[in-house]
């Protein structure tokens, strides 16, 4: 099966269910959903250690430099060069050499 489509006996299965089975369902899914992209942010942030130096880019397009300074469940906190204080997602770093 592609991941981009959804099979047939996957969509035959759904198409008999009734509204609470549905309602069930959508619940499910969503946890599984949020169950894999916090997984996905927590082996991301356990690739990076605490005063690693990094870089990112901030919301007006400046590449920023610093160091990592706490690993939280969501986010790396890092000091810029420049002695700001910034959240980040991991996504968003890259760990300078």
């Amino acid at each position: 099966m592609e991941k981009e489509e959804i099979s047939s006996d996957v969509k035959s299965f759904i198409d008999i269910m009734d509204l609470d089975e549905l309602v069930k369902l959508s619940d499910y899914i969503y946890k599984r959903i949020k169950f894999l992209g916090e997984n996905m942010v927590f082996e991301r942030i356990q690739g990076f250690e605490i005063l690693d130096k990094v870089s990112f880019v901030d919301n007006a397009g400046n590449i920023l430099k610093g160091t990592v300074v706490r690993l939280n469940k969501r986010t790396v906190t890092v000091k810029s060069d420049e002695g700001r204080v910034w959240l980040i997602s991991p996504f968003l770093l890259n760990r300078l050499m």
